[in-house]
């Protein structure tokens, strides 16, 4: 007895016992076609993967850098941040584009292609953080080609990512504090780390900063923005360029007001008085962007050769090294260990958006005050045992 499944083509169970469906191609002069499965539910999955087969038949064919490239364009571009998506478009560029994966069809594309180059990636000293970045662009863009029923599957679904490595932040110990404080005082860099190093900003907050967010009289500073690297396609080749540019802040708690120590308002000062003389001596090319922190002639400060003396700095002091972010991590250390300041107001002064955020990442308790938290339980114990 014949059977039609409504919507889904001709279904019917066979005198041998099997079900049948019967479904047309999309060519020129339609042929029918039959799929068999000895279950009704069965064979309804087998005409719908046909049925699906052949939409993707019929979608244009893309190479996968192809499709990727149109995805970050018309989609993501809509979806993140300047800088994200900029930072998208230099991966895409430097490792997807004109590579082996990026020149395979995307209907032809297998989990064991893309396993191969995340391997190759690991291989060739790429941290698992970039390989996971590289991983985001390329899931993303075959979801939405999976949506679009320009693939039958996802094959990105079924790959299998090195571990993340968790970063330990190297902290200052309050020695190594006194040190800079003792003997750095002359250097150049010195506003810029000692600043950092007792406010806990961001890189991107402190080399934003305009001497119009900070209060003296008050004794303030108001973060209202960030210096951020964004990367965007020229328009003529359509190859990637960065620039700087001040940004709004990573979150809403981000936009905030630190008070400021003494020894950052002397710190700010020097800086002050560091600028007054490059403004006359550069006075030609000098262009007065209002940047607290600046190149000679105004201009936002390049990154990576400030990273260069940044870590040459340490190194004349015996200082161990230790990225410029840690400078915050140190600061946060230190407010938790004081003991006396409770977790909420160090996430407020660090402009988390959450206090797990805070909690999370500043786990850097020195074995002092460990040791120290010990000594006291165990006065209470023994003072208590003395009173029964």
């Amino acid at each position: 007895m014949s059977k039609r499944s409504n919507g889904e083509g001709t279904i019917f169970k066979r005198k041998d016992g099997r079900w049948c469906a019967a479904y047309y191609d999309d060519s020129d002069q339609p042929k029918r076609h039959f799929v068999y499965a000895s279950t009704q539910q069965a064979v309804k999955k087998k005409l719908q993967e046909k049925k699906i087969a052949l939409e993707i038949g019929c979608q244009k064919e893309y190479l996968l850098q192809d499709w990727i490239d149109e995805y970050l364009e018309n989609y993501k571009k809509n979806e993140v941040k300047k800088t994200t998506y900029g930072s998208y478009r230099e991966l895409y560029q430097k490792h997807i584009k004109n590579s082996d994966l990026g020149k395979k069809l995307l209907s032809k594309l297998k989990a064991n292609d893309l396993q191969r180059f995340y391997n190759d990636k690991m291989s060739v000293g790429y941290n698992p953080k970039t390989i996971k970045h590289m991983q985001v662009i390329i899931n993303s863009a075959l979801e939405q080609a999976f949506k679009e029923k320009k693939i039958a599957e996802n094959p990105n679904r079924y790959v299998v990512l090195p571990k993340k490595k968790k970063y330990e932040a190297r902290v200052l110990s309050m020695e190594h504090i006194q040190t800079l404080l003792d003997n750095a005082k002359g250097d150049r860099l010195y506003p810029i780390v000692i600043t950092t190093l007792f406010t806990g900003m961001r890189k991107g907050e402190v080399m934003g900063l305009h001497w119009s967010n900070i209060d003296f009289e008050k004794r303030q500073i108001h973060i209202v923005g960030s210096l951020c690297r964004v990367a965007e396609r020229d328009s003529i080749g359509g190859k990637m360029r960065a620039h700087y540019e001040i940004l709004e802040p990573k979150n809403k708690k981000s936009i905030r007001t630190i008070p400021m120590l003494e020894i950052v308002v002397e710190a700010l000062r020097v800086e002050y008085q560091y600028q007054e003389k490059e403004k006359e001596k550069f006075k030609d090319i000098y262009v007065d962007n209002d940047l607290v922190f600046a190149r000679y002639d105004g201009n936002y400060i390049a990154q990576r050769p400030f990273m260069d003396k940044y870590h040459a700095f340490l190194k004349c002091y015996n200082i161990p090294d230790c990225r410029f972010h840690d400078l915050r991590h140190s600061f946060a250390t230190i407010m938790l260990e004081l003991g006396n300041i409770s977790t909420k107001t160090v996430q407020e002064i660090l402009g988390h958006s959450t206090i797990s955020t805070t909690m999370d990442i500043y786990t850097h308790v020195s074995q002092q005050v460990k040791d120290a938290a010990f000594e006291e339980l165990n006065r209470k114990i023994t003072h208590s045992e003395e009173s029964d």
